[in-house]
């Protein structure tokens, strides 16, 4: 009756409770396959603390600059009448996009016409009278001559009757008729003749010079005169040209006015920023990049080639990831806030970067991929589907350092035990 009332395995445990003729056993599968698992996931981790990689990044803000903004500034001290432009307006190079009144500068052109004028009456006189003058001249120039020369003949008349007198009383002294003296004075009257006779000539040659001498006299006067004009007509084209120059101020780039900073009324001076202006490009064919600014005591950490990411302020960087890039910059000092504004061209922004002490420059170039919307290669798949546009505010990390974890991990060890 018992041994139907009991099962089997227990009678039998019941009769051989040491069992010494069966094996033991320790483990079952579902312990090896965890003992497995901690294996693999301790292999895994000693691995990748030996070969993986662990990146120090800093953060940084800055904006994305595409392109080339460039401000307008007044050529020149005066007020401002008026202002040709307004904000989305495109501008060629040579627009005249502001006058700026030049009161001063238009009284001595004014003077200076006046002055030409008066030179080219004078020429005016100096050709009318001038003609009639040298005529006049001449024409007495000429009567001098014909009394010259009839003088001339007379004194000529006057020596041949001199010397056949001479002859006569040369003969009658030889005769005793007459005294030496007589004869002497009869000499004497020849030397003056022939001496008046010798004037006479000199005289007539000097007409003749003057003669001569009339008409390049007036032709030097003519000459002098136009050297005058020829002046006064380059001091009012210096004039002129400088008028236009600092009255109507000229844009020296092709673009698009992306803000106005002035208003027609002010009183400007030169380099006074009048509008900023975009470059006229299309997106496609604006390069893009990130200017970034990094603390001072960090800045020197910083090396050309290094790997970096940049998010617009317009995108989150949970959904999309950030912009791949490679620093192709960094100021070898901290930069100004003059300096700051040659690339960010607002100096809110700049006096907003600068608040928190001195900042390094850096400069962040994309890489392309021509499959996402924006043209730019992300950390996500393609990123947002939305243009990244110039000026956007930004955040970025740039790597400055890879290595294993176990280099990180060892000195934190010796650390803790105060080996070192």
């Amino acid at each position: 009756m018992s041994a139907g009332f009991f099962r089997k395995s227990a009678l039998e445990k019941l009769s051989t409770p040491e069992k010494l003729d069966q094996l033991i056993k320790v483990t079952g599968p579902k312990a090896w396959i965890a003992l497995f698992t901690v294996v693999i996931a301790l292999g895994t981790g000693i691995g990748w603390a030996i070969f993986g990689k662990v990146k120090t990044k800093l953060n940084a803000v800055g904006v994305v600059l595409g392109g080339e903004v460039h401000e307008v500034v007044a050529t020149s001290q005066g007020q401002l009448v008026k202002l040709q432009v307004s904000i989305g307006n495109k501008v060629k190079k040579g627009d005249i996009i502001a006058t700026v009144q030049q009161p001063e500068l238009f009284q001595q052109i004014e003077d200076a016409k006046a002055v030409l004028s008066d030179r080219r009456f004078e020429m005016g006189k100096l050709m009318s009278y001038g003609s009639q003058g040298n005529h006049l001249q001449g024409e007495m120039i000429s009567q001098n001559r014909v009394s010259i020369q009839g003088e001339i003949e007379a004194e000529r008349k006057k020596l041949a009757f001199l010397g056949s007198q001479l002859e006569s009383e040369n003969n009658l002294l030889n005769k005793g008729l007459i005294i030496k003296s007589q004869v002497a004075g009869t000499r004497q009257q020849i030397e003056a003749s022939k001496n008046t006779i010798e004037r006479l000539k000199a005289q007539m040659a000097e007409t003749s010079s003057q003669q001569h001498n009339l008409g390049f006299d007036l032709q030097q006067k003519i000459t002098l005169q136009n050297q005058r004009i020829a002046e006064a007509e380059r001091n009012l084209q210096f004039l002129t040209e400088r008028h236009d120059t600092q009255t109507n101020i000229r844009s020296p780039y092709d673009g698009e006015v992306v803000e106005v900073l002035t208003d027609a009324g002010v009183v400007v001076g030169p380099g006074t920023p009048l509008f900023k202006l975009k470059n006229k490009y299309s997106i496609q064919h604006a390069k893009l990049k990130g200017v970034l600014y990094i603390p001072s005591q960090d800045g020197k950490k910083i090396k050309k080639g290094m790997e970096a990411f940049v998010v617009p302020s317009t995108v989150q960087p949970q959904e999309y990831g950030f912009i791949k890039g490679k620093v192709t910059y960094i100021s070898d000092f901290p930069i100004t806030q003059q300096g700051m504004m040659t690339s960010v061209k607002n100096d809110q922004l700049a006096k907003g970067l600068l608040a928190s002490g001195p900042l390094f420059e850096v400069h962040v170039e994309f890489e392309k991929d021509n499959q996402s919307y924006s043209g730019f290669k992300w950390t996500s798949a393609k990123g947002p589907n939305i243009a990244i546009k110039e000026g956007t505010s930004c955040s970025g990390k740039i790597t400055i350092n890879q290595e294993p974890p176990a280099t990180i991990v060892v000195p934190a060890f010796k650390k803790f035990f105060d080996l070192y």
